[in-house]
């Protein structure tokens, strides 16, 4: 990897999401999210807004968890063990070692157990053997990572993201400039706590297709004729949308969603309190 590949100076100015002709993580192009932030709090809740964002559209989604402090089988609730250390230390299929991360289209790799060191050369085979599986790949780095990893995905296309607003002098000077990526700002204003009730909300709000004022107007009347038996759609079930089988396939994501959160809902007792995430 050439010097200026380095220099925090040669990278383009980081663009800020929301602003006019600025690319969303899941309008870019690359399969490959590569992720980090300050703090571990702040990182889970990075990986989970790109989730969300990915899953929205519809993508398959792999989630890699190469930062040791991260810890995210436990956000997940599911086993440390088997994962990306011990895909670098042996070539073992991807597909055996990740786990269904509680959420349909959504699978973790945890960061695993393997007790010899990183062999971070192996990442772009590990890499290669996910793309065959999974429409985007999440891989989640430590503020701190090492250089190597840097080496290891020198000329794989890709995108980095960092919080917006935290810490920036970390991003360039610090990660980015160590590992040649250049971060984007990732706005987490959606995603407060990194839960999985939070993920559901966040894609039913990204995904859900945005009412034109004249339909929104119009709904209350069109309940009303629905309540009095007009119309020919049973109620209950959603109208048929002719030559909008996108729209068909995310409206079914939902329901799945919202199908999900209400049988959580009823599992917990009413007076009970909703759990407080995990301490990192």
């Amino acid at each position: 990897m050439e010097d200026a590949v380095h220099d925090p100076d040669s990278f383009p100015a980081p663009e800020r999401l929301g602003a006019p002709g600025v690319r969303q993580p899941e309008a870019t192009g690359a399969w490959l999210h590569v992720v980090s932030g300050p703090t571990v709090p702040t990182l889970s809740r990075a990986v989970f807004e790109l989730a969300a964002r990915f899953l929205a559209r519809g993508d398959r989604v792999l989630v890699l968890d190469a930062a040791p402090r991260l810890r995210l089988h436990e956000r997940f609730d599911r086993e440390a063990r088997w994962g990306v250390l011990d895909s670098l230390a042996q070539p073992l299929p991807v597909l055996g070692l990740v786990q269904d991360a509680g959420r349909l289209g959504l699978y973790l790799l945890a960061h695993g157990s393997s007790a010899e060191p990183a062999d971070w050369s192996q990442l772009p085979r590990v890499l290669d053997d996910a793309r065959a599986h999974f429409g985007r790949a999440i891989l989640a780095l430590d503020a701190d990572a090492p250089e190597v990893i840097g080496h290891a995905l020198a000329g794989v296309h890709l995108e980095g993201w960092w919080p917006q607003g935290a810490r920036e002098a970390r991003r360039t000077a610090g990660i980015g400039g160590r590992l040649g990526i250049p971060f984007s700002d990732l706005d987490l204003d959606g995603m407060l706590t990194p839960r999985l009730e939070t993920l559901d909300a966040r894609v039913w709000a990204l995904a859900a297709p945005p009412v034109p004022a004249a339909e929104a107007e119009a709904a209350p009347a069109a309940e009303v004729a629905a309540e009095a038996g007009a119309g020919g759609t049973p109620a209950g079930e959603p109208a048929e949308l002719e030559g909008e089988p996108d729209v068909r396939e995310r409206l079914r994501f939902l329901l799945w969603t919202r199908r999900n959160a209400s049988e959580g809902e009823k599992a917990v007792p009413a007076a009970a309190a909703p759990d407080e995430p995990r301490s990192s």
